[in-house]
């Protein structure tokens, strides 16, 4: 308890951050982990089923299913539950999932054990990145997040190189150990969360005002007092946006027709229009068969196949981590379009060189390997990041935990379909699936353009000032709108939160109107 007391600041920052990066951490263990183990031996003995393209992609995409119905359940209890709890919960029925797994005898056992651990991960991973964006003070929001989803790629590269060094063991140990070492991160998850305080903007939404501000007393710095001036201005501001919120009460289904004057229809699906691009963008088609594309559309051997995948791992863990110094720096707008033009390059590079594999296997070979390095280069510090980013970031106080379980419902419904279909593309029409995902990139880049606002060094009460409906931002973003796309604060929000703490600070009977007026939404 002294510990869990005490704790404040860059310290209480770090176990925030590693305890969200924990949850995190689930989802690209588990796709290091299948795309191993779907060409072992032990498993294909085991499971033989699986050599078949349409059984094989039903293993690897009922994990997504299951992690669209746990984001689901995270719309529908997380803001009863709390930021915590939630993830608590979520790990509990994680782990229900991963023993499942790891004790299968029969495929259907293994396929149960994967969706129930979907629905834990569906919960966890909703979740972590609200706790994350709601607790951090903003100036160091979007590179304390990046660390968040980094996490998904670092253990995505320690399961590609264990299932590698796995497979020469020569029992069921070969994947059965991979997957039990998926307790590893859920017991860091809930070992950490005794140690901090709720998020503060979720204790206001509940009226608990006195242990908002000890939160904030604790996340803001170290060994702060309660009644110091940053805490009470963070506090007021956050009040001042929630009371404005509750001024005018409506149903998700209003939200749903844009009966209201904050857009938050229009948010909730930049945040999910970010998920469905990322999805589309072609990841998730490698991500799972990375080896298997390796084997079959290059012709590669099964250990040469493993040895690159670890080591794309890596250099896509690397790379994903230059995110951090580039997220605030370049913005969540720039990383978007340059990572869209990069990656349909590189799709079309890797359609090209398979197109010639007849010809010259070994030099088209070459050439495939390398654009498919390029592209995880690529995404990793582009849109491998900022859409887990900004889905946390764009939604209002009210709006935030279902439209973050929207945006991730919708990375995992759509990672399902590309899941699921990626075998039997690469099969029936070999070459040309890969160009499904090029003209993908390419389409959305003027999606990004005139409709993506840029978050970056905004606080969360910012971008409701930026949405509400008397700010004079339009829905399709002109050649011209600088407050939306500068990476600096703008002036306009600076001079709104002080108009927010100036009328807090006077009184709540002489409360004004500050023009970023953002409506609770209760459940329909």
């Amino acid at each position: 308890m002294g510990i869990k007391n005490r704790l404040s600041g860059p310290a209480l920052e770090v176990v925030l951050t590693a305890a969200n990066a924990a949850a995190q951490a689930w989802y690209g263990y588990d796709q290091g982990v299948i795309s191993g183990i779907l060409i072992g031996k032990d498993f294909l003995k085991t499971f033989p089923q699986t050599r078949n393209s349409n059984i094989q992609g039903i293993t690897a995409s009922c994990f997504s299913l299951g992690n669209l119905v746990g984001c689901l359940l995270a719309a529908l209890f997380g803001d009863k539950l709390g930021r915590k709890n939630t993830l608590r919960t979520g790990a509990g029925i994680s782990v229900l999932g991963a023993i499942l797994q790891f004790s299968a005898t029969s495929l259907p056992q293994f396929i149960i054990g994967r969706v129930i651990n979907g629905f834990g991960n569906g919960m966890t991973s909703s979740t972590c990145g609200i706790f994350q964006a709601e607790s951090c003070r903003g100036s160091r929001r979007g590179k304390l997040s990046v660390i968040v989803v980094l996490h998904n790629v670092v253990f995505y590269c320690l399961a590609s190189w264990l299932t590698l060094g796995c497979s020469f063991i020569p029992n069921g140990a070969e994947w059965r150990l991979p997957l039990a070492l998926q307790l590893v991160p859920a017991t860091a998850l809930v070992s950490l969360l005794p140690l901090l305080p709720e998020s503060p903007r979720w204790l206001v939404m509940h009226d608990r005002i006195d242990e908002a501000q000890e939160a904030l007393r604790r996340y803001l710095g170290r060994d702060l007092q309660l009644d110091d001036e940053a805490v009470l201005l963070e506090l007021r501001s956050i009040e001042e946006s929630y009371k404005v919120e509750k001024q005018s009460a409506i149903t998700f289904k209003e939200v749903i027709f844009a009966r209201d004057r904050s857009g938050h229809l229009k948010r909730l699906l930049l945040g999910c229009g970010g998920q469905f691009m990322q999805q589309f963008g072609g990841i998730n088609a490698l991500n799972y068969y990375f080896p298997i594309i390796l084997t079959e559309s290059l012709g590669l051997s099964e250990l040469l196949a493993r040895i690159l995948t670890g080591c794309n791992a890596t250099s896509y863990m690397i790379s994903s981590g230059l995110c951090f110094w580039m997220i605030e720096r370049f913005g969540r707008r720039s990383l978007m379009l340059s990572g869209l033009g990069l990656q349909c390059l590189a799709y079309v590079m890797v359609a090209i060189a398979i197109s010639q594999l007849t010809s010259a296997p070994t030099q088209w070979g070459a050439v495939g390997i390398t654009f498919l390095f390029f592209y995880y280069a690529a995404f990793g510090c582009t849109w491998g990041m900022v859409p887990w980013v900004y889905q946390a970031e764009v939604n209002s106080l009210a709006m935030r935990t279902k439209g973050a379980a929207a945006a991730t419902a919708t990375n995992w419904l759509f990672g399902f379909v590309c899941t699921q279909f990626t075998p039997t593309g690469i099969k029936n029409i070999g070459f040309r699936f890969y160009l499904i995902f090029a003209a993908f990139n390419l389409l959305f880049v003027p999606v990004v353009y005139f409709l993506y606002p840029e978050t970056a060094n905004r606080t969360l009460e910012d971008l409701d000032q930026y949405f509400d409906i008397d700010s004079n931002h339009k829905t399709i973003i002109p050649i011209g709108d600088k407050v939306a796309k500068s990476t600096a604060r703008p002036q306009e929000a600076i001079e709104a939160e002080l108009r927010r703490v100036t009328t807090s600070g006077k009184s709540d009977d002489k409360w004004k109107d500050t023009g970023a007026e953002v409506e609770e939404v209760e459940n329909a």
